[in-house]
């Protein structure tokens, strides 16, 4: 009984130095790279979208990796992580790819055009109804959040409409958004230890 107890102890012994060596390789990799102690690895997803969304797609993943790039976040390789997913899934997928924090931007975007009639020359009319969710997942939190922008109306066409609404709804989104391209969530130096003041959010 007592070499079992001591073959255990051992096993649990070697076990936790294997992973303080793992963390400590991590941190140095980090610091060659010129990331700093606490840059967390983000697993950042495409756009997924219904509706005639291509162009934000490409304006909100944009954005996201505007904010999520060296050297105060690492994001990850998304191969293999790209298939249809919910947001239920972000734990998993933070888990299957290490990853410290999982975002996946949710695009609905539809918009209708009405032709003036034959012998009125102003322009034509858009609707527009777009909601665009960001999920994201951080392993401290054990949560998915979800923060939202909406923007619904009916206006003249113009070329720049798509840009002033996206810029809209991002600005909503970023009311509660944690991330910034400089954290807000960790400690300002990323060398020390975590001081996080993210808002709360709730799935919707």
């Amino acid at each position: 009984m007592k070499k079992l107890i001591a073959f255990l102890l051992s096993f649990f012994l070697a076990l936790s130095l294997g992973l303080l060596a793992e963390a400590s390789d991590t941190l140095e990799m980090n610091r060659k790279m010129g990331y700093f102690d606490n840059t967390r690895t983000v697993l950042l997803l495409s756009p997924r979208v219904s509706g005639n969304g291509g162009e934000a797609a490409s304006y909100v993943n944009r954005e996201m990796k505007q904010i999520f790039r060296y050297p105060y976040y690492r994001t990850l390789d998304t191969t293999g992580y790209e298939g249809a997913v919910s947001p239920a899934d972000l734990p998993r997928l933070a888990d299957e790819s290490g990853a410290d924090i999982v975002v996946m931007p949710v695009i609905q975007w539809h918009q209708w055009i009405f032709h003036r009639f034959l012998f009125d020359d102003g322009d034509d009319i858009i609707q527009t109804r777009a909601i665009v969710d960001i999920y994201s997942y951080k392993k401290t939190e054990g949560t998915v959040r979800d923060d939202r922008g909406t923007y619904f109306d009916t206006e003249d066409e113009s070329t720049a409409r798509n840009v002033y609404i996206l810029d809209d709804i991002m600005k909503e989104v970023y009311k509660t958004f944690p991330y910034r391209r400089v954290p807000t969530d960790v400690s300002k130096s990323l060398t020390g230890e975590t001081e996080d003041h993210t808002p709360k959010a709730v799935m919707r």
